[in-house]
């Protein structure tokens, strides 16, 4: 029997018939559009509902004997009282883990914060460690996979510090009542997966969720290293798993979502193999199967049209011939490194693109978030892309972004009077930039965005604007994306 205490009426996600919801706090106005933004469901569509009928900004869920939810608008933390003190994973944002810190305090009184953990280093995840510090008044250890280490000291953002210890395979913590798993390289190249024995519980955050589409066109997500992931987690022996976004779920979610990127990666490579283009894959790749869920008719398109760029960037639906032609411009073989291939496990000719390990200027894995971004570019930050392309380096709201990415240059500036960003983004290339897009997140975890895709021609430049939703935040990042051109 669930039991159910709040300050209003709730519209939040489903929780294990076992759980109990401890407290929640409704937000005021904007937490529908934020909830919205964060992949937390439907919001209320009657326009003139008050705020009551908004979800709840944050709800604290017991989901094991002494091990808790702690949800913050779209995003997921868990914490867990052990022998040695409260272990916290994610602290989501400067904001979020204000509340955190007093969340830990209400249900476990008196106890210490022995250790914060990242699950990686994305921004809208790892944020504000030094708050929960503060918070505890004790220098407390910070742990993460070792991956996530190098990308947090470039980017030298004092709101999300790099880690103390870091670890390569698995750790124990707490005398072994926690152990943390990395599975490879999945949503990101630095996951690290909580699993607690004693409850049969894990927690893993962005690269599974139950029933739920892979955030947006899946350019941070590393496939096929994502299905090798995702069975590594099947074999953890968990009944509960917790998400980083959306309700918690079983061993069954996880099979689905491994069943999901399996009929996608199946249903898509038809399609390259027939030699559709990638507008024909999106327009026939409808995954009908998947429709009642979340995000289906946000994501859908745009997972379909990730996975085909993936799959043409790996080479699928080439000729023998073909692919010869380009093994003769392949410079690594096993590690080659094309042009812009980076590091490519798999290099393919002078682009090289999803290399294995690529990283060039046009790896593969570019688009909406690069390389190895966030539900959420690049390897560092938050990734440079929720999952976004972000650097990892958060400013103020009176600041100007002003980078050059991918040889796209973005200047954005937060307007407090139309409560919207706005600002261009240019080419200052030699060459066409091919669906260029932007986005913007909050340091309350909101995504904003992206923009529609706009290609731009060399010296040309197009006007960005991203309503901010009402939201309330202290710092933001941003990020154009740019994808690989089509042909």
């Amino acid at each position: 029997m669930i039991r159910k205490r709040s300050s209003g009426p709730v519209s939040g996600p489903s929780i294990p018939r076992n759980s109990r919801t401890l407290r929640v706090s409704l937000v005021a106005l904007g937490a529908s559009a934020a909830w919205v933004a964060c992949g937390g469901g439907d919001a209320p569509s009657d326009e003139t509902a008050g705020a009551a009928d908004a979800p709840p900004q944050f709800e604290t869920t017991e989901v094991a004997e002494g091990v808790y939810q702690f949800r913050w608008v779209g995003h997921n933390a868990l914490f867990a009282v052990t022998s040695e003190g409260v272990f916290a994973f994610d602290p989501i944002s400067v904001e979020a883990a204000t509340t955190y810190a007093e969340e830990i305090r209400r249900v476990a009184p008196g106890a210490e914060l022995a250790a914060i953990v990242y699950s990686h280093n994305h921004a809208d995840h790892a944020t504000g460690a030094e708050v929960l510090r503060e918070a505890f008044g004790a220098d407390v250890p910070i742990y993460a996979h070792r991956n996530a280490d190098a990308p947090l000291r470039e980017a030298a953002d004092p709101d999300l510090p790099p880690p103390t210890a870091t670890f390569d395979e698995t750790m124990t913590l707490a005398g072994g009542e926690i152990e943390l798993h990395y599975l490879g390289r999945s949503h990101s190249d630095d996951i690290a997966v909580g699993f607690l024995p004693a409850h049969d519980l894990a927690f893993a955050v962005d690269f599974v969720s139950r029933d739920r589409f892979g955030y947006q066109d899946l350019a941070s997500f590393h496939f096929p290293d994502m299905f090798d992931a995702i069975e590594g987690l099947l074999e953890i022996p968990f009944e509960t798993i917790v998400f980083g976004h959306g309700p918690p779920g079983d061993r069954a979610a996880v099979e689905r979502q491994l069943t999901y990127y399996r009929d996608l990666d199946a249903a898509v490579r038809t399609a390259v193999e027939a030699g559709l283009s990638e507008d024909e894959t999106a327009e026939t790749v409808l995954m009908e199967d998947y429709r009642h869920w979340d995000r289906y008719d946000d994501w859908r398109e745009l997972n379909v049209r990730g996975m085909h760029r993936k799959l043409t960037a790996a080479g699928v639906g080439e000729s023998e011939e073909e692919g010869e032609e380009e093994g003769e411009h392949d410079e690594g073989g096993e590690e080659g490194e094309g042009e812009h291939g980076g590091e490519g496990r798999e290099g393919r000719g002078e682009h090289g693109r999803e290399g294995r390990e690529g990283r060039g200027e046009h790896d593969g894995n570019g688009g909406e978030h690069g390389g190895e971004g966030g539900e959420h570019g690049g390897e560092g930050g938050h990734a440079e892309g929720e999952e976004g392309e972000e650097s990892g380096v958060y400013i103020g709201r009176a600041e100007t972004w002003d980078e050059t990415r991918r040889g796209a240059r973005l200047i954005l500036t937060f307007d407090p009077g139309r409560n919207a960003f706005a600002g261009t983004v240019e080419n200052t290339t030699d060459e066409t930039l091919c669906a260029v897009r932007v986005e913007v997140h909050l340091s309350s975890g909101t995504e904003l965005g992206p923009t529609q895709r706009t290609d731009l021609a060399p010296g040309t430049s197009t006007t960005v604007e991203l309503a901010a939703l009402g939201e309330a935040f202290e710092r933001w990042t941003a990020h154009p994306e740019v994808s690989p051109c089509a042909g």
